[in-house]
């Protein structure tokens, strides 16, 4: 690999010195066999249109004042070429072949700012590259495309526990909670299956950071008997988390009026330079299908919007081992602010409290107590994170975020919760953005023992 300093000697050379060794069509392009940096200058050139098809289509063939080297490898391996260094917005597409002939190998246009970045592996002795470099938009102007050897950071970062999980029929099953440390690549997509009961509301989200070596994820929840389910395309999906920008959250509501089985796939943006990275994924708002385990019933539900646009979101599922054996997550919550957990022997209607409804009080009968008793089980104090996932500060979770509720109702003299009985849930928590002291809630979840 190049040394900053070596990096930047060639840069000086691209911006100070001659820079007109590129050719000004694929025909015409200039042959170079070297391992470091190409200096350019595309000011004088005009714009080819040449695009070589594929990735290169639609990206590549708006390149203005665009430039051309027949790069022949000098051995085997993989190669880097980036635009790092330059003065102005690129874009950089490779091509495999001779000339006109070549065809697009990979496209890229910004990864590391406005510069630009492609990787390719698997290159032979003697292969013939066909290297265009040229400006976004109008832009034009001196740089450098430096060529070195590639080491692909995938191979570095151990996969994780869920593997093999493929394609659709080899769906790793989850309940709701964190899972942190996830692994995914171009070849290696992950998928998740859970069920979505009969108006429930699945929240996913993705935490990730893209760039500097880690990939552009995407998410896309399908039906698991959706032709496209596994196939990578963005078809037919329930709903789809595919910004270009880090983290992925995405939401949908089972409004079918049955159980609904889904995957969850979890991938990494074709084009994008980087070819893996690491993620930590939270899921609410699954399971609940079918005769056991379930997340009961959805009341008050949405919620009022708090002041991120959206409502605060409860779900719940059994299995945590603890206590009564129930979870709550929270999300879509108001980052850094704090919350816990109600809880009432009725499900009622709305009553206006600060920015929300509370429904657990309100008609003869109802009572409702606070999950905040601290140093205890029934401390379910939380502070949502960035990206809105209620995080336990009371270590009463056994995944780190949400709630394992406990075997009692926190009252004066504790009441064991009984098999069969039925209680109702809510998170109340703070939303200062919206104004001094205000607060807001969730919706409601009544859970049967």
């Amino acid at each position: 690999m190049l040394s900053n300093l070596t990096r930047l000697s060639f840069v000086a050379l691209a911006l100070g010195g001659t820079a007109y060794a590129q050719g000004n069509t694929p025909n015409t392009a200039a042959p170079s066999h070297a391992i470091g940096a190409l200096p350019f200058d595309t000011t004088p050139y005009s714009t080819s249109g040449f695009n070589g098809g594929g990735s290169c289509d639609g990206g590549a063939s708006s390149v203005n004042k665009d430039g051309f080297w027949q790069w022949t490898a000098p051995a085997p391996g993989d190669y880097r070429f980036d635009t790092v260094g330059s003065s102005f917005d690129t874009k950089l597409s490779i091509h495999l072949g001779v000339g006109s002939a070549a065809t697009c190998a990979d496209y890229n246009d910004d990864t590391m700012g406005l510069q630009s970045e492609v990787n390719l592996l698997n290159v032979a002795s003697g292969d013939q590259v066909l290297i265009q470099i040229g400006g976004y938009g109008s832009d034009f102007g001196s740089g450098v495309v430096t060529v070195t050897y590639f080491v692909d950071p995938c191979n570095s970062i151990p996969d994780d526990g869920f593997e093999d999980n493929d394609d659709c029929g080899t769906s790793t099953s989850l309940s709701n909670g964190s899972y942190a440390g996830l692994f995914v690549s171009k070849s290696d997509k992950d998928h998740y299956a859970f069920c979505v009961a009969a108006g429930a509301t699945v929240n996913v989200d993705l935490l990730f950071t893209s760039g500097n070596g880690g990939g552009d994820i995407d998410c896309f929840l399908r039906e698991a008997t959706a032709p496209e389910c596994g196939t990578g395309s963005g078809n037919n999906e329930l709903a789809a988390g595919a910004s270009a920008t880090n983290n992925e959250h995405l939401v949908w509501t089972n409004n079918t009026g049955g159980d609904v089985d889904v995957v969850l796939e979890v991938n990494i943006f074709n084009l994008h330079a980087f070819n893996c990275n690491s993620y930590d994924m939270v899921i609410a708002g699954v399971d609940g299908c079918g005769g056991g385990g379930t997340t009961g019933a959805l009341f008050c539900n949405p919620a009022y919007p708090n002041s991120t646009g959206g409502p605060t979101i409860l779900a719940g599922s059994f299995g945590s081992g603890v206590g009564s054996d129930l979870h709550l997550e929270c999300v879509s919550g108001v980052p850094f602010e704090f919350g816990y957990v109600l809880v009432g022997n009725m499900a009622t209607p709305g009553i206006p409290v600060s920015q929300g409804l509370m429904c657990l009080v309100g008609i003869p009968g109802a009572s409702v107590y606070r999950y905040n008793v601290s140093g205890t089980a029934s401390n379910s104090i939380g502070q949502f994170d960035a990206s809105g996932v209620m995080q336990n500060l009371a270590g009463t979770s056994t995944v780190g975020s949400g709630f394992d509720v406990p075997a009692a109702i926190p009252t004066v003299l504790p009441v064991n919760i009984a098999p069969g009985e039925t209680w109702h849930f809510q998170v109340w928590h703070r939303d200062t953005p919206a104004g001094a002291g205000a607060s807001n809630l969730s919706n409601g979840l009544s859970v049967t023992f």
